[in-house]
């Protein structure tokens, strides 16, 4: 067996599950629905806070929110990297 099958056979035996969900979605007719008030909460260890922004507002781990930030932010510096190199000088 590998270690990526021991873990699920662990996660499998004590319940748990092997990785929390990056996103909750349909939570907001459930006893999650607290977080509305607070803006976010703490389920299985993790923070999730709700990403208005995205269809059907779920709650989104925080961890992948700075994750997708950090990598949006990257591909907005890769195209204007990308825009200068087209450019060239102009003087």
């Amino acid at each position: 067996m590998t270690i990526d099958e021991l873990k699920k056979f662990d996660a499998l035996i004590s319940g748990k599950p092997a990785m929390p969900p990056e996103r909750i979605y349909n939570w907001l007719d459930t006893q999650l629905s607290i977080a509305r008030h607070y803006g976010g909460m703490d389920y299985h260890g993790h923070r999730y806070v709700i990403a208005f922004n995205e269809p059907d507002m779920p709650l989104v781990r925080a961890d992948v929110l700075e994750r997708e930030a950090k990598e949006a932010a990257e591909k907005l510096k890769a195209e204007a990297a990308a825009y200068a190199a087209r450019q060239g000088s102009l003087l």
